[in-house]
């Protein structure tokens, strides 16, 4: 592939990207989400079953769980600004090697550091959502950093997540699933995950 067509398939797809990550978009990442992580762990399903309500909690459903979804970012990081601005750049260089940028480093993240991770999120949203609400929801953290990836490990006791009033704790990710905490009242697939980090079968 010549240098032009390959600046032209880097404006394409970073155009999709400024649009994805638009809030109009906010119901198809979450989907996305969930379809994820479902796929990471294992569940079969129909893309039909995954549900985004008109109003939330929850920001999406599937049979009968009923998932809440936030995301971990890189402190500071602005995606979609940040997307707005490779495409701008895209657009105006006319070599594609401008827009690559090299790292020399990665960060290994274990399970108990996500779970650390996931606590102190957690912590925040302790006066935003009310008992009773929290009690009927399955909490989803989507680890979104930059330059990590995640070290196979053992599941740590997360049971210090029960303070906290959530029917389930997991995470995504990349290619792995975590549940850390499923209840008695959790759906049955998650209940039946708990304590396993589980990567994508391809």
């Amino acid at each position: 592939m010549n240098k032009q067509r390959l600046l032209e398939d880097m404006q394409r797809g970073l155009t999709d990207s400024v649009r994805y990550f638009s809030d109009e978009s906010r119901h198809d990442r979450e989907s996305w989400i969930i379809y994820s992580f479902l796929e990471n762990i294992g569940v079969q399903f129909v893309d039909e079953e995954i549900t985004t309500p008109l109003s939330d909690p929850p920001d999406v459903t599937f049979r009968d769980s009923r998932f809440e979804i936030k995301e971990i970012l890189d402190p500071g990081r602005r995606r979609h600004l940040e997307f707005k601005e490779q495409l701008k750049k895209a657009v105006t260089t006319k070599d594609p090697d401008d827009l690559v940028s090299a790292y020399d480093f990665v960060y290994d993240l274990s399970p108990l550091d996500i779970l650390q991770l996931i606590e102190k999120d957690m912590e925040r949203l302790i006066n935003k959502y009310a008992p009773a609400v929290t009690a009927r929801l399955d909490l989803l953290f989507y680890i979104n950093l930059m330059h990590h990836t995640i070290r196979p490990d053992k599941m740590p006791d997360a049971q210090s997540l029960t303070k906290f009033g959530w029917r389930s704790v997991s995470a995504l990710f990349g290619w792995a699933g975590l549940v850390y905490y499923a209840s008695d009242t959790a759906p049955d697939f998650l209940q039946e995950k708990c304590g396993q980090l589980i990567r994508k079968k391809f």
